[in-house]
């Protein structure tokens, strides 16, 4: 049995120490990221995370044999096979542990973010376009260009592109004709982090898609489930919770306009202030009276708006009312 070293002992140690302090564990990417940059984020996030570097076997191990060990907890075995589905210790990645909001370490990465060129041989992590204008180069290095197939003119006695030209794509690799060109532009076009890829938070994974999901996005995927269940139910003729509200709306909006029609006076809902101010078309841009309570939410004053002449029209109108 190959003994393990004190170094390997103290790694594992820490490990331990720090899975046991903090509940959220960041997955980082560390490709093409600097040293300094490296010291800079450890720096700035001195008190409120730690990251962890290191071989991914030991790392495997150690985790592991957490979840194994006599009296392990569950968190721990759950961890561990999360590892091993969603292969999370692979690769240039490090371990952040913190028990911050992640939206907070998200600021001190992004602010830590660097501007490099495009080396032979490096993956494009974003698209890059050259844009159309003069390059300032001279007309004996148009050779730079043709070999990208980018459409030129000589202006002033310099090269001037013509029109946008992509010439990487993300994930392409960098040719020499490509980093060449990009470096006589003088465009850096890449931007390099420590870039978060996972989150495991008390038992469950977050994707990097997942933490670009914000309170706007929820609330709009939300409000739209609504209006489709509303619109089937409405078009179904089942009621429901979100339909009921715009089924009494129409059905008042069709009483509204029946008074108008027949000369015939309700009281209920201030009915005839409401009937007398739609004849006298002072209901128009869809203010409902003060009178009107909250039982014909906003929709029917939206529909009184209509001339009495156009009241057989109310038909046409059946749907949502205005609810939405």
């Amino acid at each position: 049995m190959p003994s393990i070293t004190e170094e390997k002992r103290e790694y594992e140690e820490r490990m331990n120490r720090l899975m046991d302090k903090f509940s959220t564990v960041l997955f980082v990417k560390m490709d093409n990221v600097r040293s300094q940059q490296v010291h800079d984020v450890r720096r700035e996030l001195r008190g409120k995370a730690e990251l962890l570097m290191g071989k991914k076997t030991l790392q495997k191990k150690i985790v592991e044999n957490r979840a194994t060990r006599s009296g392990a907890s569950k968190n721990d075995a759950a961890f561990n096979d999360k590892c091993d589905e969603l292969a999370l210790l692979t690769g240039n990645t490090g371990m952040l542990f913190t028990n911050e909001p992640v939206s907070n370490i998200i600021k001190v990465l992004d602010a830590h973010r660097v501007k490099a060129p495009a080396r032979v041989g490096a993956i494009a992590p974003c698209d890059v376009v050259i844009q159309a204008g003069n390059t300032g180069m001279e007309p004996t290095q148009t050779s730079f260009f043709q070999a990208l197939n980018i459409p030129t003119k000589i202006a002033k006695g310099t090269v001037e592109i013509i029109s946008d030209k992509k010439v990487l794509s993300v994930g392409d690799k960098v040719d020499n004709s490509t980093a060449a060109l990009l470096q006589k532009l003088n465009i850096s076009p890449f931007f390099y982090q420590v870039e978060i890829q996972s989150v495991w938070d008390r038992g469950v994974v977050f994707t990097r898609a997942d933490l670009s999901t914000t309170d706007e996005t929820i609330e709009k995927l939300f409000i739209e489930g609504i209006s489709t269940l509303n619109a089937m139910s409405m078009g179904a003729g089942v009621p429901t919770a979100a339909s009921v509200p715009v089924m009494i709306a129409d059905a008042f909006k069709s009483l509204l306009a029946v008074s108008i029609e027949t000369e015939y006076e309700f009281s209920e809902f201030n009915g005839a202030k409401l009937r007398a101010d739609a004849k006298a078309g002072k209901l128009g841009g869809g203010a409902a009276p003060a009178a009107t309570t909250a039982a014909t939410t906003h929709a029917p004053a939206k529909a009184a708006e209509a001339p009495a002449a156009e009241a057989p029209e109310e038909e046409d109108d059946f749907g949502m009312g205005g609810l939405f």
